[in-house]
């Protein structure tokens, strides 16, 4: 309590001290008091509008996260949704005896039952190849494709005497319609199987040493990602030799998954390969695909960046209209935030219109249109007018763009910038700054 009561003193105290100071203060010099009270306003009308900025990308990004999800769903039901496919399994049967409780009687009983053992395949020589098919739900897109698998299988009795044999490739899972499914053994036609849709099946005696070819194809539609699974890390894989060609060129590696043994490619066509002998892993082969084009990253971006926009506008402003003489009302100052925030304002909602571009040029011209407008009704020269067209033109139209090329966003910002610096060096070059502030 009276620690309390000391800390609501000495506050109390601060603030008296304040006020006394900025009373005196505005007796002595209360130019330099109006001066430091415009400054602060604009202050506070830059931050105000960069924060209610900041507000609006949050709420951009979580209804865009949220319609993407509620779609994505949609696409996945209808086209197809992240594929996986399972490696095949090489396995023989022991008969072992394995205790169990008799129902009947409650009694544990030793009974002789069949227990698989996994052999592994010998060699697996796997070609994927995705061709992006891209997907759209409203004003939003999905990085769907098409997928052609292909694998090679060499099974090998690595047994000491002949020993039947079991081989299982189930088909992908998680994938939309699969088709032209195709399956060879020693080059023919495999007829074993009657029926592929719980997997393909094989089984066959080899002696030792003896091996046998299986050859699998097919074709299936997914969306987002293709998972090549390898297990759990508790078989080995003898040989392994993957390669995956997609012309999606914006790839990620899924955190956990197998890193490519090389990759390559260019702004057409990517292509990864995995290499591997006597591999006990429990990672996963990967790709995620990305695309452009979907508004609500690109918008966010662009508004969590707003301040720096709003503050570099309003500083060019600032200071030519100073080395000037030029007498902007901080009211002034509030118009022509307002009719930069309006780009901000308007885009938030027309993005969910139309397409990104055509609402970003929309928002944009109207926003430049009401601040030239504003900027030749205040009757302050042409000088304001054209320093307005500047900063529009270096802070909205410029920092605009570069966000639709993520890969020069900073570049692009970091030459606006400097373009403003080179005009207001050359504007204020000669200005005796003594007394201007």
């Amino acid at each position: 309590m009276t620690a309390a009561a000391v800390i609501f003193l000495g506050f109390c105290l601060v603030a008296a001290a304040f006020i006394f100071v900025s009373v005196k203060i505005l007796q002595i010099k209360p130019d330099f008091v109006k001066k430091v009270l415009k400054y602060a306003l604009i202050l506070f009308f830059t931050v105000m509008f960069g924060v209610i900025a900041i507000s609006i990308g949050f709420r951009i990004d979580d209804r865009h996260s949220k319609s993407y999800s509620t779609n994505l769903k949609s696409v996945r039901e209808i086209w197809g949704g992240e594929i996986a496919q399972q490696l095949p399994t090489l396995s023989f049967i022991r008969k072992e005896y394995v205790e169990q409780e008799n129902k009947k009687t409650g009694n544990v009983e030793r009974v002789l039952k069949d227990k698989y053992y996994n052999m592994g395949v010998e060699d697996q020589k796997v070609s994927i190849n995705i061709k992006s098919n891209i997907r759209e739900k409203g004003l939003l897109k999905y990085p769907g494709f098409n997928l052609t698998f292909s694998g090679k299988y060499i099974l090998k009795n690595l047994n000491k005497s002949s020993e039947r044999l079991y081989f299982s490739f189930d088909l992908p899972h998680g994938a939309g319609n699969i088709t032209d499914i195709n399956v060879k053994l020693q080059d023919k036609a495999y007829t074993g199987d009657p029926n592929y849709s719980d997997g393909i099946q094989w089984e066959g005696v080899l002696a030792e040493n003896e091996t046998v070819t299986i050859e699998i194809s097919y074709n299936a539609q997914g969306t987002e990602k293709f998972v090549l699974a390898m297990g759990n890390g508790k078989s080995e894989i003898k040989n392994l030799d993957v390669e995956l060609i997609t012309d999606f060129t914006d790839n990620t590696i899924p955190d956990g998954a197998m890193v490519p043994t090389s990759s390559a490619g260019d702004n057409k066509e990517m292509k990864y390969s995995w290499k591997a002998a006597n591999l006990v892993t429990g990672q996963n082969i990967s790709l995620k695909f990305k695309i452009s084009g979907n508004y609500g990253e690109i918008i966010s971006r662009l508004f969590y960046y707003s301040p720096v926009a709003l503050f570099l506008f309003v500083g060019l402003l600032l200071v030519f209209s100073v080395s000037k003489g030029i007498n902007l009302h901080p009211m002034h100052y509030l118009f022509m935030i307002t009719g930069f925030f309006i780009f901000y304002l308007l885009g938030s909602y027309i993005v969910s219109y139309m397409n990104i571009i055509t609402a970003i040029l929309i928002s944009l011209a109207v926003s430049t249109g009401i601040i030239l407008y504003y900027a030749y009704l205040i009757k302050k020269g042409k000088d304001i007018v054209r320093v307005s067209s500047y900063g529009v033109l270096l802070f909205q139209w410029i920092f605009s763009t570069a966000f639709f090329v993520p890969e020069h966003t900073g570049f692009l910002i970091t030459i606006a910038s400097i373009a403003a610096f080179l005009f207001l060096i050359r504007s204020t070059a000669s200005i005796d700054w003594e007394n201007k502030w």
